[in-house]
């Protein structure tokens, strides 16, 4: 995934094709995200379909097409536990930088928060302390404790502790507000329309200062993190900007371009595109190579800072991360079909 990224960022950028959104007036949002490499191509297709008259809506599906790099078609596969898994995986790179990953709240309770939580005990199990799911949906936190408990004594064996914390409550942000007092990561998995919390309960004058990640917006009227908190982050001293060495903060993202024109967070935010750097890029730098802009040499001053300061990532899932899972599963599966 990070090889991914840092491709992505340093030159495959051009020969991928945007990603295009079509609403129609019934409420059915279509994402369409081709992809391409020189020896493979492809496209996902996500639907997400409007609530039915008892208020009902189904989960987000849809389907990878996949083609070698003659245009021969080489597999489809179903985009739900893809895209759960990929996005994840993602988040999981700036993640996997943090010095500190001991408390951790999770907004959601579906298949994101899952595979999140999966991850996080397959990277860090012998850290974390405590997950908190945020949701207002309690049964479906219990079977997502009970999913992640099961797996984590057959797997993992963590001694990490699942709790539930209701959004619906009269004393929400009050115990909300105890939570994050402490937290060192939050994830925000979503399709919220308005902000999970106030930017004042991580003010960056906190002693400890998390790391919060939102993979939930994807459109420009979807929002998970108040706007406040990203331009807090971003005219702040304590911070540092690798790619024009100010010490200012950034916004973290996986694609720029992307998170600028379609991302309510962002949009709502009115960024400068100097204001966002790409964890690519982070990663490219960290390796000591050359990007668009000059690194001025402060490789550890950017260590801290994305290790140990107030960090935002917001994912808007890559197409060529879509294509580097795929290919992986369709490998492992030949593999698991001739050792048969």
């Amino acid at each position: 995934m990070e090889q991914t990224m840092e491709d992505y960022s340093c030159g495959e950028r051009q020969y991928q094709p945007g990603p295009t959104v079509a609403n129609r007036a019934n409420g059915q949002n279509t994402l369409f995200r081709p992809f391409t490499s020189d020896s493979s191509l492809g496209t996902k297709i996500v639907v997400e379909y409007p609530a039915g008259p008892n208020g009902h809506k189904d989960p987000i599906r849809g389907i990878i097409v996949l083609c070698d790099g003659k245009g021969n078609p080489s597999g489809i596969l179903a985009s739900e536990e893809v895209t759960g898994y990929r996005t994840s995986m993602n988040v999981m790179v700036p993640f996997s930088w943090r010095k500190h990953v001991e408390n951790i709240v999770i907004f959601g309770s579906g298949l994101q928060a899952l595979w999140h939580t999966r991850l996080i005990l397959t990277l860090r199990g012998e850290e974390v302390n405590n997950i908190t799911y945020v949701s207002s949906t309690k049964s479906r936190v219990d079977k997502l404790i009970e999913t992640v408990s099961d797996e984590n004594q057959k797997h993992w064996k963590s001694s990490c502790s699942f709790d539930f914390l209701d959004n619906t409550t009269p004393d929400f942000l009050a115990q909300l507000g105890a939570r994050l007092s402490e937290v060192d990561c939050i994830f925000c998995c979503t399709p919220s329309r308005k902000p999970l919390f106030p930017a004042s309960l991580v003010a960056d004058d906190k002693p400890r200062k998390p790391f919060i990640a939102a993979v939930g917006s994807w459109q420009t009227e979807m929002i998970e993190l108040d706007p406040s908190l990203l331009r807090s982050v971003v005219t702040n001293n304590n911070g540092y900007n690798p790619l024009t060495g100010e010490n200012n903060g950034v916004i973290l993202v996986d694609d720029r371009d992307f998170a600028l024109r379609s991302c309510g967070e962002v949009v709502q935010s009115q960024l400068a595109s100097s204001q966002i750097v790409e964890a690519g890029e982070i990663i490219a730098l960290k390796k000591e190579k050359p990007t668009s802009k000059p690194s001025n040499g402060c490789i550890q001053k950017m260590d801290d800072f994305i290790s140990d300061g107030l960090v935002i990532y917001k994912s808007v899932g890559l197409s060529l991360t879509d294509l580097t899972v795929s290919n992986a599963i369709l490998a492992q599966a030949r593999k698991n079909k001739q050792g048969l």
